[in-house]
């Protein structure tokens, strides 16, 4: 979808170009996930849930990349692993637990290192934070992820 909703629109569900369907807007750019349109007013809080207009606000932005093995999403100081955007998240982690993000020399590939476990220096693919870039996120969008992750995690620190 090339249009772009209203400068600051909120995150949310929005007509798409084939009228019968609504695409997810994340507050930046649009997504690949759909579902059938409606009649009432777009943005609903989360794609989850198709609360009322009038509930509350998404807390903070949300950015989602696409990994080989499944998605990322920052939201706020949470960091949500999914294997499809539709499903549950496999992992939470909340930032505050994270004492550094490492990246491979590529910058294909992150992971996280956790207060805590053993010091390394370079991310392992057998870790389950490790994640690597999927051809369909473009590298412009993978460095905007990990510039964003890098300080979401600084905030997140005590």
């Amino acid at each position: 979808m090339s249009d772009l909703p209203p400068p600051g629109a909120p995150a949310g569900w929005y007509p798409d170009a084939d009228p019968e369907v609504e695409r997810w807007w994340d507050g930046t750019r649009w997504t690949d996930r759909t579902r059938a349109g409606s009649s009432s007013s777009p943005a609903p809080a989360s794609p989850e849930s198709a609360a009322p207009s009038s509930a509350p606000a998404a807390p903070a932005a949300t950015l989602v990349v696409r990994g080989v093995t499944g998605y990322v999403e920052l939201v706020g100081d949470t960091l949500l692993y999914r294997s499809k955007l539709d499903r549950p998240p496999l992992q939470h982690i909340a930032l505050s637990t994270v004492s550094e993000v490492l990246v491979s020399k590529n910058g294909d590939t992150f992971d996280l290192h956790l207060i805590g476990a053993r010091p390394r220096s370079r991310p392992s693919l057998f870790s389950e934070t490790s994640i690597r870039r999927s051809s369909r996120t473009t590298p412009t969008e993978w460095g905007a992820f990990l510039e964003a992750l890098g300080l979401a995690v600084l905030r997140a620190r005590p």
